[in-house]
């Protein structure tokens, strides 16, 4: 007997079901037999009712059903099937010797999807049946891709709406091909015109056929630059020659049975970036023969973009374990030399020849202390102590630093706003910013030129045109140079972290990375305009305040207090402990010292009863500032405590050392910051 080979689509390995209704044993068993040698599962019922139950049970793949048998005839058994949300999507056939076309209108009235009509022609049984099956497999395939898809759209974060919004419009469209393809073979083109992704039809040679109407309206081009065409010739793709290749040779293993994916970059009508994940999928005749080649591109370009941003998240959270990891023993180095510095200030006098020498030390320490806060900052590990601040203060207060920073062949102007605008702000922060603008700004006039920085007032009534600025009044600090400039690919990329412009050696990429993360934290807004040739200006826009003027304008510090009580030092960093006990002993305490967490118990329990005050650095060797407090705790009972720390406050935090309402000085310290806290503690 001749073997026919029924093509029925993916069944992921296993026999299709069919379910065979009929009240005639003779055809039940040839339809049986004719299936069951094309290796199908065959069911069989011999009424409507014993049909419908099975039908129920087994969730057959298609459904053969008589019209005339007793009981309920064909056309009530299809009826209840369609009716029944368990048997409702699978296709019947209907089988009859009417030929009466009021006959067949009955059949597709109650639901079904095609006719037989007996005798049966083995070739026509074959050919309907394996139509159908086809289509059945196709619509258990979309179900499953979009049951999937569904499973991704769930997955998504709450913070992309906009691209939840694109998907769920793809789960509909999936929802609606569904379906479409469960309706009938006739919508199956439609479904292919409507889909979400872009699609096509080509010969073994690459020559298109077809596209799908969602290609069409991404590349903006009509129909007859398509059709007709080689995939690698359209308009869409033949701007660039290395595209073309690769798509040709795409096209070339596709046509000898090989399933080929990859991706292209391309730029749609609009002149946006897109990334598609292109596939070309050979499609076979029974001799194995590539007859058609369905080609298929999802636009990838939201996920690319979501690495793009979990790649710079990782460069930040690099910068700041590295920042955290420093900032301790810098924080060390900066205290001995502030606070030695200040020491050998108050010994000389303002008016000792040396005195200048001393404040431009003070005056470095200063900007190096910034300095570890703005990467603190950036990385979010330190916290800022914002204050009303006048802006033009802040730009007077580094002016002189600024002209050592740009050189004599650059001219720097200001021009300050006569209103003199408050901001709130961390002062030590905007110089920070301030000083990595300009310093960008030199680098961009090797040749000399002006250097301008400007404060002005604004008032927005309402939303800026292009720059997310609400209503209100804002403070604008603009740096403007007359340098080199740059294009607008470069303008997209400038405050990423590491990004830079300048040679292997000159420049490590974060100056306006960090300028970036401070003005995010003051909760402030930048922008950059530069052209090539033509110069650059940043402008920032901060918020303005008419809150706390007078504490602008209070008096100077408070003179150093001393005192005479006794105090215990435990610092395992010998240059801290040496400035600390220098000060307060300079100023008349009594100073115990200690070098780590054991010796501070041990030099208490010798001293138990003098003791005034415990200074406790929070992370020591042997045992931490915590651990040292209990024990001392236990053995003198209560004791005032000051605890300090140059760690970020994110490492004291995980390493569980302090305690809410502990008292606590953060490192570096000056000698008036250390006076004033103690005097503090002890009152």
């Amino acid at each position: 007997m001749q073997r026919h080979n029924v093509e029925v689509g993916p069944w992921n390995g296993r026999e299709p079901v069919v379910l065979v209704i009929d009240d005639d044993p003779n055809n039940l068993a040839i339809i049986t037999n004719l299936l069951e040698e094309l290796h199908f599962t065959v069911l069989a019922a011999e009424d409507g009712e014993s049909g419908l139950a099975r039908a129920e049970y087994a969730r057959p793949d298609l459904i053969l059903l008589d019209i005339m048998m007793p009981g309920i005839d064909g056309f009530e058994t299809c009826r209840r099937l369609k009716a029944q949300p368990a048997t409702q999507d699978i296709p019947v056939i209907c089988m009859t010797a009417l030929a009466e076309t009021e006959h067949k209108v009955r059949g597709f009235t109650a639901g079904a999807v095609d006719y037989i009509t007996k005798p049966f022609q083995r070739e026509e049984v074959l050919a309907r049946v394996g139509v159908h099956l086809r289509l059945r497999g196709l619509t258990l395939e979309l179900t499953e891709a979009n049951r999937s898809l569904e499973r991704r759209v769930a997955e998504r974060t709450a913070d992309l709406e906009t691209l939840n919004c694109e998907l769920q419009r793809e789960v509909e469209e999936r929802r609606q091909t569904e379906e479409a393809l469960r309706a009938s073979e006739r919508k199956f083109h439609a479904i292919f015109d409507h889909a979400f992704q872009l699609m096509g039809l080509m010969t073994p040679d690459g020559k298109i056929l077809e596209s799908n109407r969602t290609s069409l309206a991404f590349s903006g081009v009509d129909e007859s630059e398509y059709i007709g065409h080689y995939f690698w010739d359209t308009p869409w793709w033949s701007r660039s020659a290395e595209l073309q290749a690769q798509l040709k040779d795409a096209v070339t293993r596709a046509a000898q049975g090989e399933f080929v994916r990859f991706e292209v970059t391309h730029k749609g009508p609009d002149a946006s970036q897109h990334y598609f994940d292109f596939s070309i999928k050979p499609v076979c005749d029974d001799q194995g023969t590539v007859v058609l080649l369905i080609p298929e591109g999802r636009d990838i370009t939201e996920r690319r973009k979501l690495g793009e941003q979990l790649r710079q998240s990782q460069k930040m959270e690099a910068i700041g374990t590295l920042a955290g990891g420093i900032a301790h023993d810098f924080n060390n180095i900066l205290t001995a030399i502030i606070g030695f510095s200040s020491l050998l200030s108050l010994r000389l006098g303002t008016d000792h020849p040396l005195a200048c020498y001393v404040d431009d030390i003070l005056a470095a320490s200063d900007r190096a202390a910034n300095l570890t806060r703005s990467l603190l900052s950036f990385s979010r590990k330190q916290v800022l102590e914002p204050g009303p601040e006048r802006i033009n203060d802040i730009v007077r207060k580094i002016d002189k630093f600024l002209l050592r920073i740009i050189g004599e062949d650059i001219e720097l102007k200001t021009n300050l706003d006569s209103t003199d605008p408050i901001i709130n702000a961390d002062s030590g922060q905007i110089e920070q910013v301030i000083m990595n603008l300009v310093t960008n700004a030199r680098d961009a006039m090797p040749d000399g030129g002006v250097l301008q920085i400007t404060t002005e007032r604004m008032d927005v009534a309402d939303s800026y045109t292009g720059f997310p600025l609400e209503p209100g009044s804002y403070a604008v600090l603009s740096v403007s140079d007359s340098g080199r400039g740059f294009d607008e690919t470069t303008k997209q990329r400038i405050f990423e972290p590491f990004f830079t412009t300048k040679e292997l050696g000159k420049g490590t990429g974060l100056g306006l990375s960090i300028v970036y993360g401070i003005i995010q934290q003051h909760d402030a807004r930048i922008n950059v305009y530069s052209e090539p040739g033509r110069g650059t200006t940043f402008k920032i826009y901060f918020k303005r305040t008419d809150t706390g003027v007078a504490h602008l304008d209070a008096a100077a510090r408070p003179q150093m207090v001393g005192g005479t009580e006794t105090i215990l030092v435990a610092e395992d960093d010998r240059d801290v402990r040496k400035f600390m006990t220098d000060t307060l002993r300079e100023f008349g305490y009594t100073v115990i010292e200690a070098v780590d967490g054991e010796d501070a118990v041990q030099k208490f329990t010798c001293h138990q009863g003098e003791v005034d005050l415990l200074i406790l650095d929070v992370v020591m060797p042997k045992m931490n500032g915590r651990e040292v407090y209990r024990a001392i705790s236990r053995v003198g009972g209560e004791v005032r405590a000051l605890f300090s720390s140059g760690y970020t406050a994110d490492i004291i935090s995980r390493k569980g050392v302090l305690e809410e309402g502990m008292d606590f000085i953060s490192k570096p310290v000056t000698p008036h910051d250390l006076l004033a806290k103690v005097r503090s503690a002890i009152s």
